[in-house]
């Protein structure tokens, strides 16, 4: 079911439908590979079996620590039987992240929900992504306590979200794509009840293990080609229409390590209630080897289960930062 427009702003355009995947990686982690090792082009090979087993592995552990996140926002919350949970995805696609959280919060729509209701905004500016997604949330949560909202919206002009309006806002593999992520992040702020939530998630390959991993590359002078920082002028994805204006969408423009982004957080006025990692294999280029591929599946294990937060977050190849709007 779709929700209702109480939540519009001027000139929004809500639509009831929605759901996408915005993990940029997947086809930047292919640059530079060399085209005559036939097992590195199998495994980089976007459409192949092998490369969606690496990807569900990112997601795996991905979704293990959104709900390890998840979990501790509701503790925090404590909402009230008769509540309403006031969830925002930002830069939504397809919804997937938010609706794993919803399946998990109910144990696949088997249990109640833990409040009266949800109320789930989705923010996304291509439209394509909005009709898929909206048909698939549509058919999923139609017997669940969930409205849904999408929103038709370019991340740059804002969130068309009334002020501390929501407990908990996902923004999920986006930040690296803006010009100015502390914009997006201070819109964030905004659309946050005092005490309410944000689970960023964002690439973290220029950290200390990836730049290790990568001076082999440097020594064979193909350092350049396999991992050259992406550029306005010189990478858009995509673009998108919104008010008859077109806006660009970037690559990896914001590729920064962990603390880049945990300090910029501070800086817009959040506290930082947790932060993890994860390792999603297919960042960053790198060998493709199955020896290569053992390692990363065997560090992937011992970042996410052995190493402390405090720690691994250094280590993985992707941020996970949860952040609370402060109660004053």
């Amino acid at each position: 079911m779709t929700g209702s427009n109480e939540n519009m702003q001027h000139g929004d355009e809500p639509l009831g439908v929605g759901v996408a995947n915005h993990d940029g990686s997947v086809l930047e982690a292919n640059a530079g590979l060399e085209t005559s090792d036939p097992l590195a082009v199998f495994l980089s090979d976007p459409g192949s079996h092998l490369s969606d087993i690496l990807y569900l592995y990112f997601r795996i552990y991905k979704k293990k620590l959104l709900w390890s996140f998840t979990q501790r926002v509701l503790s925090n919350l404590q909402l009230d039987p008769s509540e309403t949970f006031f969830i925002a995805d930002v830069g939504a696609s397809m919804g997937f992240d938010a609706l794993y959280l919803l399946r998990r919060l109910t144990r696949n729509f088997r249990k109640p929900l833990p409040c009266d209701r949800v109320r789930l905004s989705l923010i996304e500016g291509d439209q394509e992504l909005i009709a898929g997604g909206g048909r698939s949330l549509k058919k999923t949560l139609a017997a669940a306590r969930v409205d849904f909202q999408y929103y038709h919206h370019p991340l740059v002009e804002g969130l068309p979200i009334k002020d501390q309006s929501h407990h908990l806002a996902i923004c999920s593999e986006v930040v690296e794509h803006p010009e100015e992520p502390d914009r997006l992040l201070r819109e964030i702020f905004r659309i946050l009840r005092p005490g309410g939530f944000l689970i960023l998630t964002t690439d973290n390959c220029p950290n200390l293990l990836q730049r290790l991993r990568r001076i082999p590359a440097w020594l064979t002078g193909k350092y350049r080609r396999n991992y050259s920082r992406p550029t306005i002028e010189l990478t858009t994805v995509a673009t998108i229409s919104w008010h008859g204006r077109e806006y660009p969408i970037f690559g990896h423009i914001n590729l920064n390590p962990t603390r880049h982004w945990e300090r910029l957080c501070l800086r817009e006025g959040f506290e930082l209630a947790s932060y993890g990692t994860y390792e999603s294999i297919r960042r960053g280029g790198g060998s493709k080897s199955p020896l290569a591929l053992a390692g990363y599946f065997t560090f992937g294990a011992l970042v996410y289960n052995l190493l402390p937060r405090n720690i691994g977050r250094f280590f993985g190849d992707t941020t996970a930062l949860l952040l609370r709007r402060p109660e004053v």
